[in-house]
């Protein structure tokens, strides 16, 4: 039985890659061919213990090393050794430096004749030109197979791979994603519903500003000052990862809080496993992050009712025109945000956008949908028709 390997760029970070892969995980599960599936993890990892608390150890590997650079040169090697047609999918493994690590093994993977895919799940770009260069000539060493999380990815990355396979869209899990009525909200939730605030959900990790996928969250400070001055109570709640030293980013804008007096209106959580029980307490989510690649947040959203506004551009901007454009503003621009979150708000319309915008991720970004795709492209199953003529547009 052939076996898809996936080997992950990072092993220490909560977002949505880790989600997705999980999420990847279950739909070989459910199709009853989660033999057919290994997921290569650093042990004591955060993914490690994210896929162990799912439920998942079945099909994960655990490969103690050090650091990443370590994991990825013994993983790959663990790699060599399986049968070389067992095809291997490079999960975004995009940081610089994995890219001497995928540069050496890639004379032995193609004499091999071993399948190899990279999933980007974003933009792979670098403003440093050697690091650039050094990603090119990893690309066309190791001629792998593209697969892109949206257009505005694959519109990116086609200057390091030009076989774009598939676009896929990031699946939801339907079934955890949905509107719930809970009687006891999380803890840090309470004192904000007990204000009578509404509550602006914005899941993010906490990232560097003006980095090429920037967040974007100090534009929320603007945005809740302009809600403030115009008489409209809201309560901006930020869940992520801030993996800075002594977590600087979470200071800088708590800071930039307090000096826009909006400080009282404005909390920073960490990550949690149950963002879904968030979900059911928000109002509305707000992500204005300009070059999301994807936009995971948009999907969960959606699916447990919630309305959002979101950049125009990027992935974020890719989606949310598919069923709702006028919940769509500059992701720079203060006013225009807070006055679409408040027309979105009070909109009596907003359900009705809120079915068509559940259909649209029920067709596209299902459990069953995404895997069923990455077999087929990864050859584990035979191509349909529909796939084959998806290769064939991308």
């Amino acid at each position: 039985m052939r076996k898809l390997l996936i080997l992950p760029g990072d092993c220490d970070v909560l977002g949505g890659t880790v989600v997705t892969l999980s999420l990847l995980i279950k739909g070989f599960e459910q199709l009853n061919a989660a033999e057919s599936l290994w997921v290569l993890v650093r042990a004591d990892s955060l993914i490690e213990k994210y896929l162990h608390q799912a439920g998942q150890r079945a099909c994960v590997k655990s490969i103690s090393a050090n650091n990443q650079v370590e994991f990825c040169t013994k993983a790959l090697q663990w790699v060599n050794q399986q049968p070389s047609d067992y095809p291997l999918l490079l999960d975004n493994c995009n940081h610089r430096l994995l890219q001497l690590v995928l540069l050496r093994a890639s004379p032995r993977l193609r004499l091999n004749g071993r399948p190899v895919f990279y999933f980007f799940h974003d933009l792979s770009l670098s403003y440093n030109y050697v690091g650039y260069l050094l990603r090119k000539l990893t690309f066309v060493c190791l001629a792998p197979v593209g697969i892109c999380n949206s257009h505005f990815t694959a519109k990116h990355v086609r200057q390091f791979r030009s076989d774009i396979r598939a676009i896929m869209y990031q699946p939801v899990d339907l079934t955890r994603f949905q509107r719930q009525v809970i009687s006891n909200p999380p803890s840090e939730l309470q004192p904000i519903l007990k204000s009578g605030a509404k509550i602006i959900l914005t899941p993010s990790r906490l990232n560097q500003p003006g980095g090429m996928n920037d967040k974007n969250l100090r534009s929320l400070i603007p945005v809740l000052g302009q809600l403030r001055a115009s008489g409209h109570y809201f309560h901006c709640v930020i869940i992520g990862h801030d993996v800075s030293p002594a977590q600087i980013y979470t200071q800088e804008l708590l800071k930039s809080a307090k000096d826009a007096d909006i400080a009282d209106y404005f909390t920073i959580l960490p990550p949690t496993f149950a963002i879904e029980d968030y979900y059911s307490f928000a109002d509305i989510v707000v992500t204005l992050a300009p070059r999301e690649p994807f936009g995971r947040i948009v999907v969960e959203a959606i699916a447990c009712g919630v309305p959002i506004v979101g950049s125009c551009t990027g992935g974020i901007g890719e989606i949310l025109s598919q069923f709702a454009p006028d919940w769509m503003v500059d992701s720079n621009d203060a006013l225009a945000a807070a006055q679409t979150i408040i027309r979105v708000t009070n909109d009596a319309n907003t359900p009705k956008v809120l079915v068509k915008a559940k259909s649209w991720v029920e067709q596209n970004c299902t459990i069953e949908k995404y895997t069923q795709t990455m077999m087929e492209i990864s050859g584990l199953i035979s191509l349909t028709s529909k796939q084959k003529e998806l290769e064939r547009v991308c």
